[in-house]
């Protein structure tokens, strides 16, 4: 974890501050916010990896014989995700606010909830991508790097909307427009970065973006669960 904040911190204060001299637009205020979606991102991403590890190593049997519901376990695991995603983002975020006008740090608060939805349905995609690939060794990582891959490339965390209306086809420019990143990202640009006054139709689109995945991870990670409390093993 600290190796990649400070790999996240040198995009932030080296490559934003040296692109932003270098061009006529503000490149830090663009690319601060995507440094900081993708931390929060990846951070969430290891809840999946924890529980590939878990499956594979028979942790989960030792799991299951604790007095604890299997409910209580999936969510245990999706809150703990969503956590350290949380506290990996708001590093960043505290360090990116050194150089933004006080009021920003009020947005930046008021963001913070919605930020931790977003991370624990993140967590869920990778709970749902652990189980699925429990049974298919190294599958997982290969898994995992395709769903990166189609989130943040069918997102505006690397290109602004209108770049992307002029190459993708309609449809997938809707695809983008729903993408929980673009969300969070447009969020902290507009909120944080620009200091526009929140707007809660944003936040409120976080959350609804952001909740399917959270169902989806739960449900996977349930089933995978009572087949192993089943079966014994999967």
């Amino acid at each position: 974890m600290a190796v990649l904040l400070s790999l996240n911190l040198s995009d932030m204060l080296v490559v934003a501050l040296v692109y932003t001299r270098m061009m006529t637009v503000n490149y830090f205020a663009y690319f601060v916010p995507a440094v900081i979606i993708m931390g929060l991102f990846a951070a969430s991403l290891d809840t999946g990896r924890r529980i590939w590890l878990a499956l594979r190593e028979g942790v989960i049997q030792y799991e299951l014989s604790l007095p604890v519901s299997i409910q209580g376990l999936v969510v245990a695991y999706l809150i703990a995700g969503g956590c350290a995603a949380l506290v990996y983002a708001g590093s960043l975020m505290v360090i990116a606010l050194v150089v933004l006008p006080a009021q920003s740090i009020l947005s930046a608060v008021m963001l913070l909830p919605f930020l931790f939805v977003l991370a624990i349905g993140l967590a869920g995609i990778s709970a749902a991508l652990a189980a699925l690939a429990s049974t298919h060794g190294e599958f997982f990582f290969a898994f995992q790097n395709i769903m990166q891959g189609l989130l943040l490339t069918l997102s505006t965390v690397y290109y602004p909307i209108t770049y992307i209306k002029n190459v993708l086809p309609a449809f997938l420019v809707t695809v983008v427009n729903a993408n929980p990143l673009s969300l969070a990202s447009g969020a902290l640009r507009q909120y944080t970065f620009q200091g526009l006054p929140i707007q809660p139709t944003a936040l409120l689109l976080i959350l609804i973006a952001s909740i399917p995945f959270v169902v989806l991870g739960a449900s996977a990670y349930l089933w995978t669960l009572h087949k192993i409390q089943i079966q014994g093993k999967l």
